[in-house]
Parts: C-alpha cells; sequence; structure tokens
C-alpha cells in the first residue's frame, strides 16, 4: 500500500503476543497483495483493469469496494475512490518513494500536466452474487480507506486470537482495542503537519480509531506545481483550500480514514459542520498553523497549547 505498518500486541505472555504478532504482519502481507495499486498482480489492479465486465474477487476485496462506496455515499460524495485516474493523470502513478524523485524537475512537470477532470463517482458500482463490477472508466484508489480497513481486519485477528491489547498503525491510520502493555488506553501523540516535531494533542484513545490526513505529507512537482495526493473528486486536481491537515477520530479505521479525507475536501469553513454532523472529533489545522479542535478532540487541543507544545 505504499507505506510503513507497525504493529504492537498485548497479552498474557510474551510468546503468545509474539505468535500473534506474526500473524498480524502476514495478514497486512495478504492485504498488501490483494488490494495494492502498485502492485500489477494485486485482485484490485485486475478489477481496475478489467472495468466494464464482472469480476469475482476475494472476500477481502469485496469489502473494501463495499466501504468504499458506503464512504461516498455516507460523506455525499467528498470521499471518492475513483480519483485514481486523477492521481496517475497528476504524476501519482507509483509508490511515492519513486513518484517524488522523477516529478520535482521542471521537464518531468510539463510531460506530466495534463487536464484536470472530475472523478466519475460510485453511483454505478455493483457488488452482487457474481462479482464486482466497475463502469467503464472507472478505477478505484483504494489509498486511504485500505490502509485504515486493513488496520481494522488485523486489530479483529489478534483481539480474536487473544491479546488483551493491541495497536495497528499502517501509515499514519492507526486503530487500537483493548489496553495498553501500561493497562491504561492507548496515548496517542498527534504532530502538526507543518512542524511535525510540534505535538499539537495527546489523545487518550481506547477501542477506535485515529487518523490524520496531510497535504504535506505527500506532495510532488516544482515551486510553480507544486501537487498532492489529496484530489478533489469535483476537479480531479489537488485541493489547496487553506487547509494543511485533519485528524478524525472514529469507531474503526476505514470510516475514520474517509471522515478525515472528507472533512479537508470540505475546507476550513464547512468541515466543522460535517465533522459535527458525523460526530467525529477532529483537528483542522490551517495554513497559517492555527489549529481547531472539534468535539471529542477539542479539549485535547486545550491542553496542548496550554502546555505549550
Amino acid at each position: 500500500m505504499g507505506t510503513r505498518a507497525h504493529v504492537i500486541v498485548v497479552a498474557r505472555t510474551p510468546s503468545i503476543a509474539e505468535l500473534l504478532a506474526t500473524s498480524a504482519v502476514a495478514r497486512l502481507r495478504e492485504l498488501e497483495a490483494k488490494w495494492s495499486r502498485f502492485l500489477p498482480h494485486s485482485e484490485l489492479s485486475r478489477l481496475n483493469a478489467r472495468a466494464g465486465d464482472t469480476v469475482r474477487v476475494s472476500r477481502d476485496v469485496e469489502l473494501l469496494i463495499e466501504r468504499s462506496v458506503e464512504a461516498w455515499h455516507r460523506t455525499d460524495g467528498r470521499f471518492d475512490p475513483t480519483v485514481l485516474s486523477a492521481l496517475v493523470a497528476a504524476g501519482y502513478d507509483d509508490d511515492f518513494r519513486n513518484v517524488a524523485a522523477r516529478l520535482d524537475s521542471a521537464a518531468a512537470a510539463a510531460t506530466t500536466a495534463t487536464d484536470a477532470t472530475a472523478a466519475p463517482g460510485c453511483a454505478n458500482i455493483c457488488i452482487g452474487p457474481d462479482g464486482v463490477t466497475l463502469p467503464l472508466g472507472t478505477a478505484i484508489d483504494p489509498g486511504g480507506i485500505g490502509k485504515g480497513l486493513a488496520a481494522d481486519l488485523t486489530i479483529d485477528l489478534v483481539m480474536t486470537g487473544g491479546a488483551t491489547g493491541a495497536c495497528v498503525n499502517v501509515g499514519g491510520d492507526l486503530r487500537v482495542a483493548g489496553t495498553a502493555a501500561t493497562g491504561r488506553p492507548w496515548s496517542v501523540a498527534v504532530e502538526h503537519p507543518l512542524t511535525p516535531a510540534r505535538i499539537i494533542a495527546d489523545v487518550d484513545l481506547h477501542d477506535g480509531a485515529l487518523v490524520s490526513t496531510w497535504r504535506t505529507r505527500r506532495v510532488w512537482g516544482t515551486p510553480e506545481d507544486r501537487r498532492h495526493h489529496l484530489i478533489d473528486p469535483a476537479t480531479g486536481a489537488s485541493a489547496w483550500n487553506g487547509l494543511a491537515g485533519v485528524t478524525v477520530t472514529a469507531p474503526e479505521g476505514w470510516w475514520a480514514e474517509a471522515l478525515a479525507t472528507a472533512i479537508f475536501l470540505a475546507g476550513p469553513n464547512d468541515a466543522p459542520a460535517l465533522a459535527r454532523r458525523h460526530g467525529a472529533g477532529a483537528i483542522l489545522v490551517r495554513d497559517d498553523a492555527s489549529l481547531l479542535g472539534i468535539g471529542a478532540l477539542r479539549d485535547a487541543v486545550g491542553r496542548a497549547v496550554k502546555a505549550g507544545r
């Protein structure tokens, strides 16, 4: 999925914890092989290549598509997994470690410049007993929601296997369950997207997810033509709307990821209402570095500010 993952497992004995952690890593690698868009032979890549056909897929891939379509509906299209063509047109067609080195030059940017077009949306994606059908011209980017869902499925695996607590972090999409090794809730430090060394909140997380979406993490292109991975589905272009990043808490990772993307794309004026509408805790970081805490995360931001962090 083009990122790193970290797994922490707490269990009654070290041997059980080690066994469950090994199983968790294997599960993440299995999901990577099934739904990474960077692997040409993954199930997701084959599904995208056969748009217009009904394709039989594994239950994991079917669940990924189900959650993606559900998130599209629940956010009124602000989260849109069909932005893959726009991402590729902008130059994000490979693991990001390769993209940035290739496109941070004027010549490269000129050769990849294309007219941005709106994403097709999920209205005509069909999930049925015979498989999944993507309309012609539609391709799925599992991106963030895939990372969040992978964290959810991995947490389910280790907790069902006997863990007393677990934390799975897939590229910043973090899902926890049970208690940390201290016997207390998991404590998560949230960094500032413009100044990563600065902590803007310390969050005590019980069973649930915390996701941060930053426009500063995956950025490429020349100073005159900067692009990032957060694509506005209405335009097909990178969204420059006054927000540098968003952090969201929700019960599950896939939904926290979808909400974080939707809230970011809503922009600083509409984002607070969207977060409150879905009952999400959120932190908005504006381009001027100022912060706004919403719901369950409002007090966490206030404590960090008072502490001078």
